[in-house]
């Protein structure tokens, strides 16, 4: 978070709200609020049969590295639009929100995230990745290039999607992720 007030350039301070300070600015000057919240990723887990689609960076941080197709939300979309989307510009994969099952979701502290993760399958390995990719592709578990993903501390959440995608059973999941724990919990089970 910048110190200045990017309206008129005063200094910013913390805000008290009931007697609390928060983690949102106020403009010594012009008396704007300026907020510091999570920023929202959207994700979709996306399988052909027993394997996963990885997309492999084009655009930093962690330009080559591998990563589950996902970006942060936009404004004016709803969850599903933005995984869609995201999808849709890093693998070239076409699929509408409506397609999307909601799958996991969860908070990552240590950089100020929250992500929304959705699922979906394809029948066919069909792929065109955008610019904002090297290259994509579907790999089981086995193949999945782990020493070179771009962000390890959510492998946790990859393998469990191996593992529903393993027993075809995928249940919805809530995740917490700390500089120094992670915490999974199963929310509803597959019907």
């Amino acid at each position: 978070m910048t110190r200045y007030c990017p309206h008129c350039g005063a200094t910013l301070e913390q805000h008290v709200v009931g007697g609390e300070l928060r983690n949102h600015w106020r403009c010594t000057a012009c008396a704007r609020l300026h907020y510091d919240h999570p920023m929202i990723v959207v994700t979709t887990f996306v399988a052909c049969g027993e394997r996963l689609l990885w997309v492999q960076r084009a655009l930093p941080p962690k330009i080559g590295a591998w990563a589950i197709p996902g970006g942060f939300l936009e404004q004016d979309e709803t969850l599903a639009e933005g995984a869609a989307r995201e999808l849709r510009e890093e693998s070239g994969v076409v699929l509408p929100a409506s397609a999307l099952t909601f799958y996991m979701m969860g908070t990552i502290t240590f950089i100020n995230q929250v992500y929304v993760a959705f699922r979906a399958r394809v029948a066919e390995e069909s792929l065109n990745p955008g610019p904002e990719s090297l290259a994509a592709g579907f790999f089981s578990r086995d193949e999945c290039p782990w020493g070179q993903v771009a962000y390890p501390e959510v492998n946790d959440s990859i393998i469990q999607a191996y593992d529903d995608l393993d027993s075809g059973r995928f249940d919805v999941w809530h995740t917490e992720m700390t500089a120094d724990r992670y915490a999974r919990q199963r929310v509803s089970e597959s019907p």
